[in-house]
């Protein structure tokens, strides 16, 4: 014996199958698109923190940098026996590459090196200055000295009509 709406109970089982079988896809649907968005998230992290840690990697070697620019500014100071030509060549030298590194980074990232580089032209300049006047003084120097030593053999031979007289 069948039940008088045996039709309906198999209409029903057929249409919860139905719906189970969607709900079924569409979470399969929903996980695999949650993965896969998943992923797609870790690999631009990964970009992004392969690009902080390329632009970290550059600032440290900017400051190092700028370190040795300072040191090698300091060698102006220590004695009197450097060639300051050399020494302002490898200062600019230093000073246009870390300029190189600055231009290729993002401006917001190196706002305070952009800074310290203007500042080291107008450092640069004044000592540009400085070496050129000592140089200027170190000239006027030297003919002072051969000045005041003709002088003084000058004077240690004075002649008198057609007699030369020498001071001892």
């Amino acid at each position: 014996m069948k039940a008088i709406n045996h039709k309906d109970v198999i209409r029903g089982y057929l249409r919860f199958s139905v719906f189970l079988m969607m709900a079924v896809a569409v979470t399969q649907l929903c996980i695999s698109v949650f993965f896969f968005t998943s992923e797609v998230e870790v690999a631009k992290i990964s970009v992004k923190m392969d690009e902080s840690e390329r632009i970290y990697n550059e600032q440290n070697y900017i400051v190092e940098s700028f370190d040795e620019i300072f040191n090698l500014y300091g060698a102006f100071e220590l004695s009197e026996d450097v060639n300051p030509d050399f020494l302002m060549r490898s200062l600019v030298s230093r000073k246009m590459e870390v300029a190189a590194i600055v231009g290729r980074l993002p401006q917001e990232d190196v706002l305070i090196h952009n800074h310290l580089l203007t500042r080291l032209d107008d450092l640069l300049h004044v000592r540009d200055s400085i070496s050129s006047l000592r140089k200027q003084e170190q000239t006027v120097k030297d003919d002072l000295i051969q000045c005041s030593g003709e002088s003084r053999s000058i004077t240690r031979k004075m002649r008198v009509g057609k007699m030369v007289y020498s001071k001892k």
